[in-house]
């Protein structure tokens, strides 16, 4: 489940590996960075596919009952401004730049990791996507714990039950 959670982290980050690979490391040979950021960008997004088609080929689906549910819109302005904008700006002129860059790299996959945002993907927004947190009713059997539910849907009816895809324990995919 590890494995699985920070390759969605990665599957996150696709983005500014697109942006990285366009603009350039000037340290590093192009034969070098542009493969290596292109896999980055698009190996974790087809890992997050399969396992939505494992998903589906095996019914992994979870039962909830909605209590509340809330939208992460905003969320998706924290990541861009968090993750994308410092990192893309940062020069890569020298080895040290290089270094920095990465080091910022990995205490924000790891910031993402530990706090558990694996789920903002910008492919899943750009087709339409949104990204709700739900409660499951307690009064009905649910427990409190709160998942993230990837849908096209904007709301749900209080108390309407779902059985969308279970892609992580936490992490659901309404088809």
């Amino acid at each position: 489940m590890e494995l699985i959670r920070f390759l969605l982290v990665l599957a996150c980050m696709s983005p500014l590996f697109i942006l990285l690979a366009i603009r350039g490391v000037g340290v590093i040979p192009f034969e070098i960075y542009f493969p290596s950021f292109i896999f980055l960008a698009f190996a974790p997004n087809c890992y997050l596919l399969f396992r939505m088609y494992i998903a589906k080929r095996n019914n992994d689906r979870k039962n909830i009952t909605i209590y509340t549910f809330t939208d992460n819109k905003e969320q998706l302005l924290t990541y861009i401004f968090a993750m994308l904008i410092p990192l893309y700006q940062a020069s890569f002129s020298s080895i040290n730049d290089l270094y920095s860059a990465l080091c910022a790299l990995i205490f924000i996959v790891y910031i993402f990791y530990h706090m558990e945002l694996y789920y903002m993907n910008f492919w899943l927004a750009l087709f339409g996507y949104r990204i709700l947190t739900i409660e499951a009713n307690p009064a009905n059997g649910g427990f409190s714990v709160k998942h993230v539910l990837i849908t096209r849907k904007d709301r749900f009816a209080t108390n309407s039950t779902i059985t969308p895809l279970r892609i992580t324990d936490f992490l659901l995919f309404d088809n």
